[in-house]
């Protein structure tokens, strides 16, 4: 009974590892196909089960399955599975692993708009990268700083922007990854452009089109010149910019049979008009405008159209019609929230500073944690030395004295114990200069630590100015908020508004649009949020919204809308769950708006 016992037990322990091969099997099957074909890696990876994996197998699934999953554009909403990889990660497997897993948390926290900490879990990604070793992924890495690059450029930090995506091409081409590469150099062209280096994007857009036509990405050299023509428009290079639009036109793939430009890509309208404007082909340069306007119903290609047409109508002497399309560029949320940006881009640049300062806090513990641990380990040395060699000399000098006393009997063996006694004063010398080399080693390592106590004291201090001067940056953005709000009730609209209210009487509609200039000016950053298109407010709701910011009451509210009172208290109820997704009452909509 007992043999078949032993019997069954070896069957199932064999079954367990031909089950765990074949599971292996499959891993490494699906990191083959992972960079080609993320989908079929999906398939593969679903079709193992986690029953008889190892630890190190079931998170190796998880971490491809998560990798293959971003590859194929997924949007994380939680980042619960990546934050399980990272602690895994951060005590087991490769660099590449770990940096593989803090690029996933970082890709997370970007999908839910957590930039700081997606910037943090980058940073962390791009430190695990051991750029010594031929194992090194550089393709990952390469990724990992175009992310970074790709946050900056949405928050308009146009020179960090600049600085990682040029680390993102740097290993882009040691991962011999041609394509991203030259991607990575067309990503420059705007960033050049945001920092008004038109020379620069010019020559960029130039060398990226050059290399993509070398490498055989016809249609892609094609489509990097079109960042180019509004440039060469600019600087009055027309025959220049005329070749460029042919050739955009001919062989980048995105026009149909009609000439028309695919959806999207509509904002190439603005360059083309303003090229027909240069030479002079104002019906031609209105029609693209206006093109431009019916067909590209985003912020961007509404703003570009009405100033296309703006500066049109003020080449051909119209200023009526000039002035109605500048107003109407002037007030696209595109543009509110191209200068609106200022306060939110350096709280979100302070804050990433903060965290990288955090960071090398943290790694200078860390360091004086190993620089202790090899206090101890060298004092317990010394240690062990000294004792050791009291032990030795102890012993030998027991030795010598029973030679002594044996070697009295004969000459001979007298002469013989007087040549031991040399050879062990000669071993005491020995012994008497490693005692004093162990004490100047000693000596040294108290040095050591007095430097990484100031270097720790220093980082301490750096880390105290940073919060000191985040303080002041509150402060002045209190003390900015308070004398915006002053002028703001000391302007002319504002009086008119007041007594309006306490007569009853409703504003015009051109006393409503010089309020909302007004807020433009004093609130960009409040303006841009209410005009989000994702709440959806209708003309009421956000009137109430700018009252309510601008400390009427809610009797003033009723007059200067028309409405009763029950109407005004029911919008109130409701906006606090439409504006930020909580129950409130009217006090707590107030509290929010007035914070804003």
């Amino acid at each position: 009974m007992l043999k078949r016992f032993f019997h069954i037990c070896v069957l199932v322990l064999l079954l367990n590892a031909c089950g765990s091969r074949e599971a292996q099997r499959l891993l490494d099957q699906a990191e083959a196909v992972i960079n080609e074909n993320s989908s079929e890696a999906i398939t593969i990876l679903d079709s193992i089960s986690n029953d008889g994996l190892s630890r190190s197998q079931r998170m190796r699934r998880l971490l491809l399955l998560t990798n293959a999953q971003n590859k194929c554009d997924t949007v994380f909403r939680s980042d619960s599975i990546q934050k399980l990889l990272v602690n895994y990660y951060e005590s087991h497997g490769t660099a590449n692993e770990r940096m593989l897993a803090h690029y996933l948390l970082g890709r997370a926290y970007q999908d839910i708009h957590d930039y700081p900490n997606a910037l943090n879990n980058y940073q962390k990604a791009a430190n695990h990268a051991d750029t010594t070793d031929i194992e090194c992924d550089y393709a990952l890495l390469s990724r990992v700083y175009g992310q970074m690059s790709d946050v900056f450029y949405h928050q308009n930090l146009i020179e960090e922007d600049l600085k990682f995506n040029n680390l993102a091409i740097r290993y882009s081409w040691k991962a011999k990854d041609t394509l991203a590469a030259i991607l990575g150099m067309a990503g420059n062209i705007a960033a050049y452009k945001g920092m008004g280096k038109p020379d620069s994007a010019l020559s960029i857009c130039e060398q990226a089109s050059v290399l993509a036509r070398r490498y055989g990405y016809k249609n892609l050299s094609a489509g990097i010149l079109g960042g180019a023509i509004t440039i060469l428009v600019e600087k009055d290079s027309l025959n220049k910019a005329k070749t460029f639009m042919d050739i955009y036109e001919s062989e980048s793939g995105f026009f149909d049979e009609n000439h028309d430009i695919v959806k999207g890509r509509e904002v190439y309208y603005y360059p083309k008009g303003r090229y027909y404007l240069a030479v002079g082909k104002y019906d031609s340069a209105e029609h693209y405008f206006r093109k431009e306007l019916r067909e590209g119903k985003d912020f961007n290609n509404q703003n570009a159209a009405s100033r296309g047409l703006a500066l049109l109508f003020q080449k051909t002497h119209r200023p009526d019609s000039a002035a109605k399309y500048a107003l109407y560029s002037y007030t696209m949320n595109d543009s509110v929230y191209a200068n609106m940006a200022t306060e939110e881009v350096e709280r979100m640049k302070a804050m990433y500073d903060y965290s990288r300062y955090q960071e090398s806090a943290r790694l200078a513990n860390e360091k004086s944690e190993k620089m202790h641990k090899r206090l101890m380990v060298i004092g317990f040395s010394t240690f062990s030395i000294i004792a050791i060699t009291f032990i030795v000399i102890r012993r030998e000098r027991k030795k010598r004295i029973a030679a002594l006393h044996h070697y009295k009997q004969s000459i001979a063996e007298l002469a013989k114990a007087q040549s031991e006694v040399i050879r062990l004063r000669s071993h005491g010398r020995n012994i008497e200069t490693a005692l004093s080399q162990a004490q100047s080693n000693i000596e040294e390592l108290n040095n050591y630590t007095s430097e990484l106590n100031l270097l720790i004291e220093k980082k301490e201090i750096d880390i105290e100015i940073l919060r000191s001067d985040i303080e002041k940056y509150q402060s002045k953005e209190t003390k900015e908020r308070e004398i915006a709000e002053a002028k703001l009730k000391d302007s002319e609209i504002y009086h008119i508004f007041d007594k309006l209210a306490e007569k009853g009487n409703l504003p015009s509609a051109e006393e409503w649009q010089q309020m909302y200039m007004m807020v433009i000016d004093f609130f960009p950053s409040f303006y841009q949020f209410i005009s989000s298109k994702k709440y959806a407010l209708n003309e009421k709701e956000f009137n109430t919204c700018i009252l309510i910011r601008l400390h009427f009451r809610p009797k003033d509210i009723c007059n200067l809308l028309g409405v009763s009172s029950a109407y005004i208290t029911k919008i109130r109820n409701t906006m606090m769950k439409k504006l930020f997704g909580v129950e409130g009452n009217s006090k707590k909509l107030d509290e929010e708006i007035l914070g804003l």
